[in-house]
């Protein structure tokens, strides 16, 4: 049988990692879940740690009385692959609002967001980074897991800032970003340096031990421009869409407008087709 996330009822702490098996009942739990034992009811007990949550027996964290993450994953081998709903693994609100604005709401039980900090990894793509990612999340989170990597890439600065544009972003806001632009020669024929291509890149694992991660990705190619309108977030105040009719930025758009052409909602209609397969092929999805 394998074990639950965690046993202590109202959980909602998802990180599988560091679960602590109680050697009086056989439950898991994790140590953010209980608390230490104090040191007399440790002692009555006859020894141990931990206070379990599930049945107050103390308990010891080392040995065997320890599920890691190799243990945790052989030992849930047994749960149905493609369970839903997916772990959108980010710290960004915004991005699974936006995701569910663009698939519909008939979509949103499907997708479920998890605060998990991920290292901020460093590759030769989007793809090999959301890749890194996605597999880092599924060793934390356990299970199915969605992770986004969100990129602007200006051409003039041959893909940078690229993967890394959060902490540009952080650094310099909106208007350093064109700045960073300001003295470069042209880069094109049309005599412009300052095109970008904003990506969108979704990975999927299923958590299964051996299945491949899935990677999605969407472009819209624009212009840095100085930063206008008040709509979107992050860096939408100063990236206008080369198929804005009027030449507007992402914060200057409707928000049907802007999930119509966006690199999201490019990546999100992929992300679509593999939801509409997982939920056709998995019984666990009440819908």
């Amino acid at each position: 049988m394998p074990l639950a996330n965690c046993g202590r009822a109202g959980c909602l702490f998802p990180i599988k990692s560091d679960r602590i098996l109680c050697c009086a009942c056989s439950s898991a739990f994790h140590p953010e879940c209980s608390n230490l034992c104090p040191e007399d009811y440790a002692t009555k007990s006859g020894g141990g740690d931990w206070c379990c949550p599930i049945c107050t027996a103390a308990t010891t964290s080392n040995g065997d009385c320890v599920v890691g993450v190799d243990a945790a994953q052989s030992t849930d081998t047994d749960s149905p692959p493609h369970l839903l709903p997916i772990a959108y693994v980010t710290s960004n609100p915004n991005k699974l609002r936006e995701t569910i604005e663009i698939l519909g709401e008939e979509y949103a039980g499907m997708l479920k967001q998890v605060d998990v900090d991920l290292p901020e990894y460093q590759g030769s793509s989007p793809e090999e980074i959301a890749r890194l990612k996605c597999q880092h999340a599924v060793r934390m989170v356990g299970g199915p897991v969605l992770v986004e990597d969100t990129c602007l890439a200006f051409d003039a600065l041959k893909g940078l800032p690229g993967p890394y544009i959060k902490w540009f972003l952080k650094a310099v806001g909106p208007e350093g970003l064109r700045k960073m632009l300001e003295g470069f020669k042209t880069t094109n024929e049309e005599g412009l340096c300052d095109r970008a291509s904003a990506i969108c890149t979704f990975a999927y694992s299923s958590g299964v031990k051996g299945e491949t991660v899935e990677v999605l990705q969407g472009v819209t190619r624009g212009r840095i421009v100085s930063p206008r309108g008040c709509g979107g977030f992050g860096w939408d105040s100063c990236f206008a869409p080369i198929e804005a009719t009027e030449g507007q930025t992402f914060a200057e758009m409707s928000v049907a407008a802007k999930n119509a052409i966006s690199h999201r909602s490019r990546a999100v209609a992929k992300l679509r087709q593999l939801l509409d397969h997982l939920r056709s092929s998995s019984s666990t999805f009440a819908s």
